[in-house]
Order: C-alpha cells, then sequence, then structure tokens
C-alpha cells in the first residue's frame, strides 16, 4: 500500500510540473473592446449612423403612441354623446391604431426588425476588421489566448498584456 501511494504521489508531482512547464509556455493576452470601440473611428462612425436611424423609428413610435393616446382621450371624453355607428368606427381607428403599433414593434424594433438588420448592416463589418485585427496580432506576436474583458470574466490582468493598444494602432494603420 505504501509502494502505491508513493507512486501515486511520484505520479502527481510529475503532472503538476508537466502543467506548470505548459502554463509557463503559454501566452496569454486580453483586450478591452469598449475602447476600441470608442477609439476607432469607422465604429464610431457606424454607431453614429445606427443611432440615427434608431431615433428615426424611435420619433415614428412616439408618434404612433401620441396619436393612439389622443384619441383614446378624444373618445373616452365623447363616448357617452356619440351615436353607436360613431363610436364603433372610433373603436375600430383605435383598434387599427393598436394593431400598426403592435406591427411596427415586431417589424422595426423587434429582436428580427429592421433595426437589428440595420445594426448587422453598418457595425457587422466593422467588428469583423476589428476580430481580424485582433486575430492578426495575436498571430504576430504568438498568443495562444486573446480575452476581452468587458465580454469575459477577467477580474485581474497585469497591463503588460492588454494588446488594446496593439489593436487600435492596426486598425488606425490600416485605414
Amino acid at each position: 500500500m505504501k509502494k502505491f501511494t508513493m507512486i501515486l504521489i511520484g505520479l502527481l508531482l510529475v503532472i503538476s510540473a508537466f502543467n506548470v512547464a505548459v502554463a509557463q509556455q503559454m501566452k496569454i493576452a486580453y483586450v478591452n473592446s469598449d475602447r476600441i470601440l470608442a477609439e476607432f473611428d469607422e465604429a464610431k462612425e457606424a454607431q453614429s449612423k445606427l443611432d440615427i436611424e434608431a431615433k428615426k423609428m424611435e420619433n415614428e413610435y412616439r408618434g404612433m403612441l401620441t396619436t393612439l393616446d389622443s384619441l383614446s382621450r378624444d373618445y373616452e371624453r365623447q363616448k357617452m354623446i356619440m351615436s353607436e355607428t360613431r363610436r364603433q368606427t372610433k373603436e375600430n381607428e383605435i383598434g387599427q391604431l393598436q394593431q400598426s403599433i403592435q406591427r411596427y414593434q415586431v417589424e422595426k424594433l423587434g429582436p428580427e426588425g429592421e433595426i437589428y438588420r440595420k445594426q448587422a448592416e453598418l457595425v457587422g463589418p466593422v467588428l469583423e476588421k476589428i476580430k481580424s485585427v485582433i486575430e492578426k496580432v495575436g498571430k504576430e506576436n504568438k498568443y495562444d489566448y486573446i480575452f476581452d474583458t468587458v465580454a469575459g470574466n477577467i477580474l485581474y490582468a497585469e497591463p503588460v498584456h492588454d494588446l488594446t493598444d496593439k489593436v487600435l494602432y492596426e486598425l488606425k494603420r490600416n485605414d
């Protein structure tokens, strides 16, 4: 039994020594994608265009809601003095506007709506460009892993491993 325990301890020591040797050879770095997006002109321009589109859609949506609110208040105020026919007409008008608003939400603002398609159209190519530059910097500098401080769970990292400046330099150099 003692011999088995000694062999097991020896095996564990060899495995942990191997793990330490592998870990020492591994190169790991990180980037801050928020900073890249904030400082890369192409990303700022794409986001600005997307913000303009989103603002237009939001204003149109709010206008529809304001119209609905106005119609509903007018209806509630006057429904007691309206004829049955006029009341039905107003209720139909309100119902149609409510359906239009719901359709607008789905078609423009929903998960598969126009705003997300516009985002993919405007921001997607920029994100692909950033990703390819991160890969280029990683390969050139022989990194095994590059993490994102924004998307990942990096709780601490030495600033020497931050590749954000290198990525920004490459992005700006390629413009």
